[in-house]
C-alpha cells in the first residue's frame, strides 16, 4: 500500500510497535495511521483522515457521480452483478465514501440481488481504507490482519476476506470502491486481482461517462 503523504507522521509509534510485538510481524504505518485517524475522527473531532475525506473536491466528484441520489443505476448494478460472476465471491459492491456525517452509500449486489442501496456509518466501513489511501486493500484472512482483526466487520463475522479497489476520478479524488468479499477467508489470487483492477477500470468510466 502507498504511503499518505500526511498520515504517516501522524502514526501513534506506541501503539504501532505494540502492534508489531503482538503478531511478530510488520505493520504498514499508512494502514495504522488510517486506523488510528478514523478513531480519531470517530470520537474527537477533524483529524488527517477527515481532511482527506471531506476535502470539497472530492465530495464534488462524489456527489457528480449521482449515484448517492436514490434510484436505480443499471450500469453499475450490472457490473457489481458481474463482479460477482467473475471472481466467484458471493458479495460485492460500489460504494460510495461522502463524508463523516454521511460517510458510507452502497449500491450493492448480493448474491445476485441487483440494486440493493443502503448507509451505514464509519466505523463500520472497510472501504474508506481504500479511499483515503488511495490504493488497494486487500485481506485473505481478516482475523489474522495485524491491524483489522478488531474492526466491527470482522467482530461480526461479515467479513473473513475482502478486497477494494478505489475509484477516482482523472484528478485523483477517490470516490468510492469496487468491492468483493466473503464471510469466510479466501486467498486472492493475481487473476482475481487483476480482474478487480479491471472491472474497477469499467466502473469508473460508467460513472465519469468516459
Amino acid at each position: 500500500m502507498e504511503s499518505i503523504v500526511d498520515l504517516p507522521a501522524q502514526t501513534d509509534r506506541t501503539a504501532n510497535d505494540h502492534v508489531s510485538a503482538i503478531t511478530g510481524g510488520y505493520v504498514d504505518p499508512a494502514l495504522t495511521a488510517i486506523f488510528d485517524g478514523l478513531r480519531e475522527t470517530a470520537s474527537e473531532g477533524p483529524s488527517p483522515v477527515w481532511s482527506v475525506l471531506n476535502d470539497s473536491a472530492r465530495l464534488r466528484a462524489v456527489y457528480d457521480t449521482g449515484l448517492i441520489q436514490t434510484g436505480p443505476h443499471p450500469e453499475v448494478d450490472q457490473v457489481v452483478g458481474l463482479t460477482i460472476e467473475a471472481v466467484g465471491i458471493p458479495y460485492a459492491a460500489l460504494n460510495m465514501i461522502t463524508d463523516v456525517e454521511q460517510v458510507h452509500a452502497a449500491i450493492a449486489s448480493r448474491s445476485g440481488e441487483i440494486g440493493e442501496q443502503r448507509t451505514y456509518p464509519l466505523p463500520d466501513s472497510l472501504c474508506v481504507y481504500a479511499v483515503v489511501s488511495g490504493s488497494p486493500l486487500i485481506i485473505d484472512d481478516i482475523a489474522d490482519h495485524p491491524v483489522l482483526r478488531d474492526h466491527s466487520a470482522a467482530q461480526s463475522g461479515v467479513v473473513g476476506a475482502y478486497i477494494g479497489i478505489p475509484i477516482s476520478d482523472d484528478a485523483g479524488h477517490a470516490v468510492g470502491t469496487l468491492c468483493a468479499w466473503d464471510t469466510q477467508p479466501h486467498h486472492w489470487s493475481s487473476g482475481e486481482i487483476q480482474i478487480m483492477t479491471d472491472l474497477a477500470d469499467v466502473v469508473k468510466n460508467v460513472i465519469f461517462d468516459q
